[in-house]
């Protein structure tokens, strides 16, 4: 029995007793364990010496023990001292994020309020993560008085769309073109017969407006993809606990704008019905939001049969910026001094027909371009043969960069804190690259990441793509392998820095302009 249960049976439960920490000091072989009590519940000096003779008797002459007692009320200075221990423990990259004074905490009635404040992406990024519910169970665990924990963001003079959208050049703006999409697309939904419980009538709302809130009523409305019968056992809730057999229907539903899982635990009289839902058919969903370690699905009350009439969504794009506001593009002088290469090479036929090419790499934070992000742009625009402007960035992702990314790249979280954000970045990167061709190594996996932002930030990079490793395939061909490291010395081309947006983006560059 652990030295806390039995603490326990003595009558020191977590509402009158709570281990606040344990330190153990090598040098003097010592530990130190710290307690605190509720302010309207004191401990007495016969409680005080019981609670010391059971853990000295636990730890048996191993160490020597310091017993000491706290109460439990408000104080900032503590407070901020455990949200500093949540941070190393929980979230290590926020204690890069916020500094001192983003952290507000004063004493409320409830006992205390604690308020972050930081930009919009991240608050979006703790709010998807459940960092409020998160602290305030550590907290709990702390403290004998209530939390109130909000996450606020920042007050600015200036907003970002008033940065990159004047109101003489509306255009460039992402909430005008969001605006322009609600005006322009309208879901159309005719419903049917009723399969399963009610539907209210309510009109359907598209997936990628779903509230990111437990418990919320919705209706969708949408083709089912992948509908799939499942049996699993739980105990009963009847007396005795006996084993009981339940279905589980589950699908995907797919709109013009998304996709989310809808889940029912249907009766046996309406396993049947179900059943009969079929890859394809098209259904109005009325349930209930349900978020589920970070995952959100839908418990359903209702399926009724329907036709979708709108199939897909227009979307508006922003047109380009008349000035560049966060990343300002550099001549090529600047770069020569480092001597990577030489300003011009001969030149072809190919610039006979094409002006310019911005020869682009990204790093990332993995692989999948549907879940991880960009933290760096570097790029290199090239024109009639000759290098003329270079186009780098850092980018702070909002999230902590992995190990494994930063032994590749030698970017850590601390780099990019106060970088700015894709959405910041990626107008500038567009005008940078409008009207011309884009290339990159292996540039399948580089555009993944710039359409999936550029979509979503309605930026629409439908320039002329060519790709330097096809390239570097056609024209050298025998070579043992084709990575950029390979191509580049075949070619007696200097890589400095590799695994670094601009460098990568600056050697490939040579490439292109020697086998071009």
């Amino acid at each position: 029995m652990s030295t806390l249960q039995k603490l326990k049976e003595l009558g020191f439960d977590d509402n009158k007793l709570k281990l606040d920490s344990c330190t153990y000091s090598q040098s003097g072989d010592e530990c130190t364990i710290n307690f605190v009590y509720p302010d309207s519940a004191p401990l007495t000096d016969e409680e005080r010496e019981s609670i010391k003779s059971t853990i000295t008797t636990d730890i048996n002459g191993l160490c020597a023990v310091t017993v000491k007692f706290n109460k439990s009320c408000f104080d900032a200075d503590v407070i901020r001292k455990r949200i500093e221990e949540y941070f190393d423990t929980e979230y290590k990259a926020l204690s890069l994020v916020f500094a001192p004074e983003d952290i507000e905490i004063f004493e409320s009635n409830e006992g205390a309020s604690i308020v972050f404040h930081c930009d919009t992406m991240t608050k979006q990024v703790l709010e998807n993560k459940g960092f409020i519910s998160s602290l305030e169970k550590f907290m709990k665990h702390k403290f004998f008085i209530n939390f109130d924990i909000s996450v606020q963001e920042k007050e600015t003079n200036i907003s970002l769309d008033d940065l990159i959208s004047k109101p003489e050049d509306a255009t460039t703006s992402l909430n005008y073109c969001l605006e322009k999409e609600k005006e322009i697309n309208k879901f159309e939904v005719e419903a049917g017969a009723s399969i399963y419980g009610k539907y209210t009538g309510e009109h359907p709302i598209l997936i990628t407006d779903l509230p990111h809130e437990n418990g919320q009523t919705v209706v969708l409305a949408g083709t089912v993809l992948s509908p799939m019968i499942t049996t699993f056992t739980r105990k009963s809730r009847v007396d005795g606990g006996e084993p009981e057999e339940r279905k589980r229907f589950t699908f995907t539903l797919r709109d013009p704008s998304g996709k989310v899982d809808v889940v029912i635990f249907p009766k046996d009289e309406d396993v049947e019905k179900l059943e009969k839902i079929t890859e394809g058919t098209e259904l109005i969903v009325s349930g209930t939001v349900s978020i589920f370690n970070d995952r959100l699905n839908i418990k359903a009350q209702g399926l009724a049969n329907c036709e979708v009439k709108t199939k897909e969504l227009q979307r508006v794009y922003r047109k380009v910026n008349s000035k560049y506001y966060f990343v300002t593009p550099k001549p090529v002088s600047e770069i020569q001094q480092i001597d990577l290469f030489s300003l011009t090479e001969k030149q072809t036929d190919y610039w006979d027909t094409h002006d310019t090419v911005v020869v682009f790499d990204f790093e990332t934070t993995g692989l999948d371009a549907r879940s991880c992000k960009i933290i760096e742009i570097g790029a290199v625009k090239i024109k009639k043969g000759s290098i003329i402007e270079t186009f780098q960035t850092l980018i702070n992702p909002g999230e902590p960069i992995p190990e494994e990314i930063t032994e590749i790249t030698h970017i850590d979280t601390s780099m990019v804190v106060d970088a700015p954000s894709i959405d910041q970045v990626l107008p500038d990167f567009y005008k940078f690259t409008y009207g011309s061709v884009l290339s990159a190594y292996n540039i399948d996996f580089d555009y993944q990441f710039l359409s999936n932002n550029g979509n979503r930030l309605r930026l629409l990079f439908d320039n002329e793509q060519i790709d330097t490793l096809r390239l570097a395939r056609d024209k050298v061909p025998s070579l043992s392998n084709y990575k950029l490291g390979t191509v580049v010395r075949a070619l007696n081309i200097t890589l400095v820095n590799a695994h670094r947006a601009l460098a990568d983006a600056y050697a490939t560059a040579k490439v292109f302009i020697k086998l071009i």
